[in-house]
C-alpha cells in the first residue's frame, strides 16, 4: 500500500508533456484493436493494423517527449501486446492450453518484464503484501469496492449474458473438467492482478497522476477479459471493474 508513495518525486510529479499524454492513450487504443478486437473474435479481421499504427504512433510521441524512460516502459508494454495477439487466449482450458498459458503468460508477460524492470529500466517492480498502515477508509473500500464488483457481476451474468457460462466449455470428463476450469479461473484472476495493476498500472504511475494510469491501466486489463470469453456486455461492466481493482491497489 506504501510502495507508489514511496517512488521518487522527480519521476512520480514530473509535469506530463501533450506528447507524452498522447503516447499513453494511443498504446491504450492499441491493446483495445490489437488484443479485443483480434481477427478471431470480430467479423472484420483488420482491426490489428489499426492497432500496429497506433502502437507505432505511440513511440513517435514518446520519442518526440524525450523521456527515455518512458520509452523504455513503453517497450516493456509491447511484450504482452505482442504475445496476446500471437496466442490464442480463451476460455478452452485443455491441458496444451494450460502449459501454453503457463509459458507464456507467466514466463512471457509477468517474469520477463519484472526482470526488464528491475535490470533495464533500474526501477524494480515491488509487491508488499502486509506493509504500511491501512486508514479507516481502506478498510471500508474493501468490503464497499467487493459489493460494487458482485452486484456489477450479478447485473452481467444473471440479466443482461444469461448464456455466458456456455464461453466455458467442459473438455473432458466432467469432474476433472470442472477442477480445471475452477483452478485456472483462480490463477488467471491472481495474474491478472499481478500483470494488469502490479505490473501495468504500477509502471503508469511513476509517469502518470493515479487517477489517470488507472483509467489507462483498465484499457489493458478489460481488453484481455474480453478477449478470454466476456463478450456482448462485457466492456461495459468490466471497465468499471479494472477501475476498482487500480483503486483497491
Amino acid at each position: 500500500m506504501t510502495h507508489i508513495q514511496a517512488l521518487p518525486a522527480e519521476i512520480r510529479l514530473a509535469p506530463v508533456s501533450p506528447s507524452k499524454r498522447a503516447s499513453l492513450w494511443l498504446i491504450c487504443l492499441a491493446v483495445i484493436f490489437i488484443v479485443a478486437l483480434k481477427p478471431d473474435r470480430v467479423g472484420w479481421p483488420y482491426f490489428h493494423i489499426i492497432g500496429w499504427i497506433c502502437l507505432g504512433a505511440s513511440f513517435f510521441f514518446a520519442w518526440n517527449a524525450k523521456d527515455i524512460l518512458w520509452l523504455k516502459t513503453l517497450c516493456l508494454f509491447t511484450i504482452p501486446i505482442l504475445i496476446l495477439f500471437l496466442i490464442t487466449v480463451d476460455s478452452n482450458f485443455t491441458d496444451q492450453r494450460l502449459l501454453e498459458f503457463t509459458v507464456f503468460m507467466v514466463g512471457g508477460i509477468f517474469i520477463v518484464p519484472a526482470l526488464l524492470a528491475k535490470y533495464w529500466l533500474k526501477t524494480p517492480l515491488r509487491y508488499p503484501w502486509l506493509n504500511g498502515k491501512w486508514s479507516w477508509k481502506m478498510w471500508l473500500w474493501l468490503p464497499a469496492g467487493f459489493i460494487l464488483i458482485v452486484i456489477c457481476f450479478y447485473i452481467y451474468f444473471h440479466i443482461l449474458t444469461p448464456d455466458l457460462h456456455t464461453s466455458w466449455p467442459l473438455v473432458g470428463p466432467k469432474n476433472e473438467a470442472l477442477s480445471r476450469i475452477f483452478w485456472t479461473c483462480q490463477l488467471g484472476g491472481f495474474w491478472d492482478e499481478l500483470v494488469w495493476i502490479n505490473f501495468i498500472f504500477a509502471l503508469m504511475s511513476r509517469h502518470f497522476s493515479l487517477a489517470e494510469a488507472n483509467l489507462a491501466q483498465a484499457c489493458f486489463f478489460t481488453s484481455f477479459l474480453y478477449d478470454v470469453a466476456f463478450f456482448g456486455w462485457g466492456p461495459v461492466f468490466l471497465y468499471p471493474f479494472a477501475l476498482i481493482q487500480g483503486y483497491t491497489y
